[in-house]
């Protein structure tokens, strides 16, 4: 099979790129090896940052800079009035919640929240705020960020691409294979038995941590950094609720929730508190988490409420001192395009950057917008990666004692 460009990994990255140049009429597919949004997609919080928590400094900072139109962006695509047209994606909220801790920091970095900002925090009178921030020192605010369920969007995007996406074994799935020049000219996909060899132009590797193996296989090891989080979960009896306690210039916690399929909600509660997690065991972590809740949503009651925890890596390029990258990060090593994302709302401007690479320094230009493999017609596709609370094995109770499984309540 002869085609434009392969992208290896199927996260939100690999998915938007590959819609991306598919409509813009590029030959191109995706391979993966395990299932669309595994690892740092699926587990993500799905709020689409517009630059709020790269501004509670006071400043407008590279990330704030970068990240401010994304919000916009996503909101059309998610409405269905721009491509690609995400309209069957499942939104948790339009808008999250900004509430404080009672610390003077607090309100200066609200301040510096609103600097410059295409998305704005709005403050909300008393009377208009939900029933868990009432009990809520100082001022509450509310924030267009919308927060949607990855699962969700990974399904819609497995849908638009039905026919482009190809599943290979998790072992040894794929080779690249090179000319003596360094170029990559093919690719050997393996799954199951039968072998596919994928003649292409470039190659665009996506695949998170992956990147590592798969950009040395390709004929030069880009440096990357792995930035941890440890997650927690709450489930039970608990409001649908979005939202970020600010704490100064950080973001003490983070809160996103979803629907179990039993009908309860789960939390999962991200910020300062799960990367200060990552040096703490989970039974510590979640008597951590449960204090945190208590202090900065008084009005919450966990006596009904069961905690698990996971823990995940972002995957991006290296940065001196192991900081945050500001932006998408896209290294080109002959026709092999290495990118990381670094936030989920980068998808579409990683995606135009890539495009834009293979047209200006690879000369490859788009063809028929129409191509569809018939060499994929029978092959099979990668399934959408399970939701972190549904792989989750150990709940426990706000003090850390582990639940055992026949107490539990399945989700």
């Amino acid at each position: 099979m002869e085609v434009d460009v392969v992208i290896v990994g199927g996260g939100i990255a690999g998915l938007w790129t590959l819609d991306h140049l598919r409509r813009q009429g590029y030959r191109a597919v995706l391979v993966e090896n395990r299932a669309l949004g595994h690892g740092q997609t699926v587990s993500s919080q799905g709020i689409i940052h517009g630059g709020l928590k790269y501004s509670l400094k006071g400043v407008l900072t590279a990330s704030a800079d970068e990240i401010r139109e994304m919000p916009v962006l996503w909101r059309d695509c998610l409405s269905g009035v721009a491509e690609p047209n995400l309209s069957k994606t499942a939104i948790r909220s339009h808008s999250c919640y900004l509430w404080q801790t009672r610390a003077l920091a607090s309100q200066a970095g609200m301040l510096g929240a609103q600097l410059n900002l295409r998305v704005k925090p709005k403050e909300i009178p008393e009377a208009q705020r939900p029933e868990i921030l009432r009990q809520t020192p100082g001022h509450v605010y509310r924030l267009d960020e919308q927060v949607l369920s990855p699962a969700s969007l990974l399904e819609c995007f497995r849908s638009r691409l039905a026919g482009y996406l190809m599943k290979v074994d998790e072992a040894d799935g794929i080779s690249l294979e090179q000319e003596k020049s360094g170029q990559i000219n093919s690719v050997v996909l393996r799954e199951n038995g039968r072998e596919l060899t994928v003649h292409c132009r470039a190659v665009v590797l996506s695949a998170g941590a992956g990147n590592a193996l798969l950009s040395k296989e390709s004929g030069r090891e880009h440096a990357m950094q792995l930035r941890p989080l440890h997650m927690t979960l709450a489930r039970g009896p608990l409001p649908m609720f979005q939202g970020h306690c600010i704490d100064g210039a950080k973001t003490r916690l983070t809160v996103t929730s979803d629907y179990l399929r039993d009908g309860r909600t789960v939390w999962q509660l991200g910020g300062n508190l799960a990367e200060q997690g990552t040096k703490q065991q989970a039974d510590e972590l979640i008597r951590h988490a449960a204090a945190e809740l208590q202090e900065t949503l008084p009005a919450i009651d966990l006596d009904e409420v069961e905690f698990a925890t996971y823990r995940i890596d972002r995957a991006e390029k290296q940065v001196r001192l192991g900081l945050r990258p500001d932006s998408p990060q896209i290294l080109r090593h002959g026709n092999a395009l290495t990118c990381w994302p670094t936030k989920l709302a980068f998808a579409p401007r990683c995606a135009e950057r890539i495009s834009a690479m293979l047209k200006k320094e690879l000369r490859i230009e788009a063809g028929d917008d129409e191509w569809k493999p018939d060499e994929l017609a029978d092959w099979n596709m990668p399934a959408v990666a399970a939701a972190p609370w549904e792989t989750v094995e150990t709940w426990y109770t706000a003090d850390g004692t582990p639940i055992p499984s026949e107490l539990r309540r399945a989700s």
